[in-house]
Formats: C-alpha cells, structure tokens, sequence
C-alpha cells in the first residue's frame, strides 16, 4: 500500500505509541526494527499485511479512513521494483561521490581524488559486472611486493568515498601481484565519468580530467602524477657520477596488423618487438613508422601527463619506446616518458615517488 509520507509516518508513530516506541512495535510485529524505521520515514512501501496489524494496533477509526481515501494498492511487480530502487538509493548513500563543487571548494580532497585517478588509469580498469543491470565495478592491480601503494590507494578510497577496499587479493593465475576491488556501481560510475573509460584503456583515448588539469594547485598536480611515477615508472641505471635517471611507460593499441609492419622489419630484433631504431628505419604507407604511429596513436593520456610535468618546471621527453605485436595479431604502441639523472633528484623530495624501492633507488 503506497500512502504519503506525512500519513504513513503518523500511522507508525500512533502504533509505536502503544509499546512505548518503535523497537518495541518491531518485535510486536515481528519485523526488523530497521523497516519500521524505513516505514516511519517513507523510504519503505508498507506491505498490507503489516499495515493492517499497525491500524488495529493504533485503534484509529479516523486514521483508518484517511489511509483508506488515500492509500493506492501496488501489484507485487511494482513492489519489486520499488524494492530494488529503495535497496540502490541505501547502497548510494553508503558512498560519497564528490561533486565538481566538492572538489572546487577542498582541496585536500581534490587531492586525494586525483591520486585515486590516475591510480586507476595507471593501475587498473572499469569493467562490467552484471551486464544486465548495467553495473559496473572498478579494480587496480599491483606487483605483490608494492604492498605500500596499495595501502596508500586504499586509504584514498576510505576518505574520498567512505568506502572500505578491503584486504589485497591474489589473482589466482600464479601472477606475482596483488589486485582490490570497489564494488560499488556508484563509485565505478563517478570514475567513468571522471575519465576512466570502461574496459582496455589501452585502445581508448583517455584524458586526466579537466578539474586536475585547469587546476593552478601544484599540490593536485603532484598528487595526480605520483600514481604514475610509482605505477608505471622506473628507476635507470646510473651514470658515471652515480645519479640515475627516470622513465614512464604507457601502451597505445593500434589498428595496424602484422602484415602492414615490412617482414624483415617486424623479425629483425624479435618476434613480437620492434624497437625504436628499427621503427625510424622502416616505413608505413612511405612514411616513417616513427612518425606515422606518433600522429596516429599517440596517448593522449600521457600527453596530459607530460604537461603536469612541464608545469612542475620539468623537462619530459615523451617519444616511442617500441612496438609489441599482441595475441590478437595487431601491434602496440609503447609509449615512453623520460626525465633526465639532473631532474631525476627532484623526484622524491618533491613527492612525486612514493613506493619505497624507486625512492630508495633515487636517493641511494
């Protein structure tokens, strides 16, 4: 039975009345207490059943009138899904999801929405979990032993969106890594929205979002480029004076197969690899490969990354590291950010690296 609000709120007060107060009037009808709550304040549709017990409870013949005028009988169909959008709007409200306005107006949680960003275009993906809901959910993948990241990404998840990531999983493919889930439809959606695409971001043209990168905060371009640097960055070998430099990397799936790439080209080094010389000495349609796949299948996800850097006062190269040919027999473009052994040293104190193995490799 479907009644307004204010009428079925004076119905469970007028029945809780005679016990004393509504946990008393549960165990009486022998409900949860929890859906007496959701009755008085109308989030929950009154079966009919329970309405009449609470109706002889409160012995209000006036009150039985009114309910009866006004209250509008719902089949079980729409029961069920009243049910289901109630139990939707319960698990929403369990998460914060910050608006732009949110972001705008805090910094720090700015921040910290930004690392939980780029951590999982960096580290993880959006995938489809119950297709015909149209539910999504959200996953990052760590090497087992950076057990710190995922301590840190989990601790952004806690304050950004009040959600609880949980203890790290193994894979279950003998995989040396460490995987968290959100399973959160909510919180997938707020990613998507904030530039995680659903499925392999390697094939999509993702883009950092515009609130990190109209930001004149260097704290959020710090924060958005940390998960980076610790996700898909390393430490080079050391020069002569013992300082060592830093690289990115960042694949780009094309739509080039094995037979546009010259044989002796694609076979020269390895079977699946070319790397970047090879690719400046062949060609694709006469024009360099080099050239033709840094117009066509740039990631523009790293471009936004090289920018951030270049706004810090860095001096990134961003070019082709090699190409790889997938399973599916069409290659990727591999993407490679370096900063030179000088601006390396600004790294850690900067805290641009957090993962303790590269910042002692840094600093070492």
């Amino acid at each position: 039975m479907q009644l307004p609000a204010e009428l079925q709120k004076e119905l469970v007060e007028k029945a809780a009345a005679k016990f004393g107060n509504c946990q008393e009037l549960a165990k009486r009808l022998n409900i949860p207490k929890s859906s007496v709550h959701y009755y008085r304040i109308g989030r929950l549709t009154m079966p009919v059943s329970v309405l009449e017990q609470m109706l002889k409870i409160a012995g209000d013949d006036e009150l039985r009138e009114r309910i009866e005028s006004r209250g509008i009988t719902k089949d079980r169909s729409w029961a069920t899904e009243h049910a289901q959008d109630v139990f939707r709007e319960m698990c929403r409200d369990k998460v914060r999801l910050p608006t732009r306005d949110d972001l705008d107006e805090d910094y720090e949680l700015r921040r910290k929405a930004a690392a939980i960003v780029s951590y999982v275009l960096a580290e993880g993906s959006v995938w489809l979990q119950k297709e015909g809901f149209g539910e999504y959910a959200a996953n990052v993948t760590f090497a087992d032993h950076e057990t710190d990241l995922y301590e840190h990404f989990r601790s952004l998840c806690r304050d950004v969106f009040r959600y609880e990531l949980g203890s790290p999983q193994r894979p279950g493919n003998n995989a040396k890594a460490i995987r968290g889930f959100i399973y959160s439809r909510f919180v997938a959606e707020w990613l998507m929205v904030n530039g995680v695409p659903p499925g392999d971001k390697a094939q999509n043209a993702t883009h950092l979002p515009s609130w990190v990168m109209l930001s004149d905060d260097p704290g959020t371009l710090v924060c958005a480029l940390q998960p980076w640097c610790d996700g898909e960055g390393s430490v080079r070998a050391g020069g002569t004076n013992g300082s060592r430099g830093f690289s990115l990397g960042q694949s780009c799936h094309t739509d080039l197969d094995f037979d546009i790439l010259p044989r002796d080209l694609a076979w020269r080094e390895n079977k699946r690899v070319i790397g970047k010389q090879a690719l400046k000495e062949g060609s694709i349609f006469g024009v360099p490969a080099h050239q033709y796949c840094a117009a066509l299948f740039k990631s523009v996800v790293f471009c936004d990354v090289k920018e951030l850097f270049e706004r810090l006062g860095f001096h990134p190269t961003m070019r082709i590291s090699s190409m790889y040919l997938k399973d599916n027999g069409f290659w990727s473009c591999n993407w490679s950010i370096e900063i030179d052994r000088r601006e390396a040293e600004r790294l850690v104190p900067m805290r641009l690296v957090q993962q303790a193995r590269k910042r002692a490799a840094l600093t070492s």
